[in-house]
């Protein structure tokens, strides 16, 4: 499939722009590329290019900020460049990034300092024609961020300009689903996980919108112990996915078939997953009316040791609350 064909398919101009610009900047920067085959690099790369170059790499999976955020901010960074390596390795465009590059060893600590070990990374035609390719083949596959474009476009454009959900928005559209997937666990297993507690975990964890988070550390962790394993499912592994920010590793945990699919599943499995992972809380969150002991309890299984630092357990608390008084 020609450029021509590609970038006029409706699916991906929608994927490239945001409804409130026009897209004239990044159209007139790939003219140039076509003409020329210039090799876009952290250097020479526009802000309006870069920023829908982003968006294609978040619809894909792909992590676009040295932190391991998802980010459009139009700046070809190191994040970025991580994301574009990872991709041409993934899909045999390049063999001048390595294996060992892209797991370079790393605490959770250092991971952002030592990002710099990855080689820059270009952009050409090829990569960008397989990109393209890749969004379209997925828009048929349906293997997508909340398995449905006009979803998946939805979070893309609310990410852009970070546009979050409160706790009333957050009962609208995902309340229903969180008492469904309450109310499954109750009749299929004995388990008492109540929809508030589901909730505000999204509200804690999201605010409604799916923004993943690529962890460095795990990937390089993952790739020691499985040095044969598929790098790309590896990578899954390594993030924080869904509305309830459950890191890949985690699949089997709440009934997932690989990691890819907590990006992927409806957004009422992506809810039913957040009830799954709380089961082994459910001395906590069966409870209506939570002491502050059960907080910290939820709050430390959910976000490890440092959630004090966080004041994870004070937020927690706080949304219950609010999602109690909505709901009553």
């Amino acid at each position: 499939m020609d450029f021509v064909t590609l970038i006029n398919d409706p699916r991906i101009q929608r994927i490239l722009t945001h409804p409130e610009d026009d897209g004239s900047a990044w159209r007139a920067a790939l003219a140039q590329f076509l003409v020329a085959d210039v090799r876009l690099t952290r250097q020479s790369a526009g802000e309006s290019a870069i920023g829908a170059l982003q968006r294609l790499m978040i619809f894909l999976g792909y992590s676009t900020a040295a932190s391991g955020a998802f980010l459009i901010d139009g700046d070809f960074g190191r994040g970025t460049n991580r994301g574009i390596a990872q991709f041409k390795y993934e899909h045999r465009l390049s063999g001048e990034i390595s294996r060992v590059d892209l797991c370079y060893p790393c605490q959770w600590n250092s991971a952002r300092r030592l990002i710099d070990s990855i080689p820059d990374a270009t952009l050409d035609q090829a990569t960008l024609r397989a990109m393209l390719q890749e969004a379209i083949r997925r828009c048929e596959q349906q293997r997508i961020m909340a398995g449905d474009f006009e979803l998946a476009i939805f979070h893309l454009n609310a990410l852009q300009q970070n546009r979050f959900l409160d706790c009333r928005a957050i009962l609208e559209r995902y309340g229903a689903a969180a008492e469904s997937a309450s109310r499954r666990l109750r009749d299929t297993e004995g388990v008492e996980v109540r929809s508030e507690w589901v909730l505000s975990i999204i509200r804690q964890e999201t605010a409604g919108i799916i923004r993943p988070r690529f962890e460095q550390h795990y990937l390089s962790r993952l790739n020691r112990a499985h040095p044969d394993g598929d790098l790309a499912e590896l990578r899954m592994r390594s993030m924080s996915l869904g509305l309830g920010q459950i890191i890949g590793s985690n699949y089997r945990a709440v009934g997932a078939p690989d990691a890819g699919t907590l990006f992927t599943a409806p957004l009422d499995e992506q809810v039913a997953y957040v009830a799954r992972f709380l089961k082994p809380k459910q001395a906590q969150t069966r409870k209506r009316d939570p002491a502050e002991a059960d907080f910290h309890q939820v709050a430390r299984f959910y976000n490890g040791p440092q959630y004090a630092a966080h004041h994870y357990h004070e937020r927690l608390a706080r949304w219950f609350r609010e999602f109690r008084l909505l709901m009553s």
